[in-house]
């Protein structure tokens, strides 16, 4: 099913990230494949009585919309049978209610983690900003509880929000929708610092003193620092104070990170938060050894003109899977690479 193009908010471009400050030739490997990449237009579409159910996904007669995923190559993913489960248990189990006003969606199937609302969802909401005031915003149920949800569209001034209900499956008979402003792990500036410069301007504070943070992971499934004591231990010579992003409501995790000019962590959600830096912050990621797939944090940092530091990382098992692996970091080399940070 194509949609109706409405119009086009943003023209191709290509985005060029230099390599970061402390880059050592070894890792090339890592980094080079994200050097230049070509972000897509944005475009404003229109669809005309799809389905959207309490998971999220988008879908009219027997099809699932494609726009429904991040990437559109994720449903080919999906077997026909649970294809064939989902539309007749949204058909035949659900209660079914019509919306005839025009409806806004901007979240697909991964939408529900921290770092896809802050970065996927905002910068398509930042785009239909003019509009929220027309639109009507539907969301799956679950965001409804969700703090960084109503915060964020607090900041939006989203006001005219409607939640598709447990056991329910919405019929809209006028959808718009706003493609991603570039494919997820990937930032068109324009859109990424326009979000920035909103949610600073509801929740940041200007002024004080500029803070050294470290975003601990230690409450994590995946992804810990094994030696995490050690860690803090050489933090805390150099002045950082550690926090836990989980414990914080989400204005207080703008207000914190908008006062930082430094922030370590490894690979995760916290780490989103260097979004609430200001220009010319520094960010030190710890990183498995062997992932060069998950660069979305040197990528944000330079869409949002940020130095960007690394420092690789063995995983405490070698045959994990480098996005799930716990981490041992070399705290000898840590002091070296805050140093180089610092300066």
């Amino acid at each position: 099913m194509k949609p109706e193009d409405l119009s086009t908010i943003y023209a191709e471009t290509v985005a060029r990230r230099k390599l970061p400050l402390n880059f050592h030739e070894d890792h090339r490997a890592l980094f080079e494949g994200e050097l230049e990449r070509v972000i897509p237009e944005t475009r404003i579409c229109k669809f005309q009585d799809v389905w959207a159910s309490r998971e999220g996904l988008l879908f009219k007669g027997t099809s699932i919309l494609r726009e429904s995923f991040a990437f559109p190559h994720h449903l080919d993913q999906w077997r026909w049978r649970s294809v064939l489960k989902f539309l007749a248990t949204s058909y035949l189990f659900r209660r079914k209610r019509t919306i005839e006003r025009e409806v806004l969606w901007v979240t697909d199937y991964w939408s529900t983690e921290h770092y896809h609302w802050l970065t996927d969802v905002t910068t398509r909401l930042f785009v239909v900003r003019d509009r929220l005031p027309e639109l009507l915003l539907l969301l799956p149920g679950s965001y409804a509880a969700r703090d960084v949800v109503t915060a964020t569209l607090k900041a939006f001034g989203a006001t005219n929000v409607e939640f598709i209900g447990d056991g329910e499956v919405v019929q809209c008979r006028s959808l718009v929708m706003p493609s991603h402003t570039a494919p997820s792990g990937h930032f068109h500036t324009d859109a990424i610092r326009g979000v920035r410069n909103v949610l600073l301007s509801e929740y940041g504070e200007t002024g004080g003193e500029e803070k050294r943070l470290y975003i601990s992971r230690s409450g994590a499934a995946k992804r810990r620092i094994v030696n995490e004591d050690e860690v803090i231990s050489v933090l805390r010579k150099f002045g950082f104070e550690t926090i836990r992003a989980e414990e914080l409501s989400f204005a207080e995790q703008v207000r914190i990170c908008a006062a930082a000019r430094y922030i370590v962590s490894n690979h995760g959600a916290g780490l989103t938060n260097m979004l609430f830096m200001r220009e010319g912050g520094s960010v030190l990621e710890l990183r498995h050894e062997s992932d060069c797939i998950n660069n979305c944090f040197f990528t944000m940092s330079s869409a949002l003109d940020l130095n960007y530091f690394y420092q690789t990382c063995a995983p405490q098992d070698p045959a994990a899977d480098p996005h799930d692996a716990h981490l041992m970091v070399d705290c000898a080399r840590l002091e070296q690479n805050l140093t180089r940070l610092l300066r």
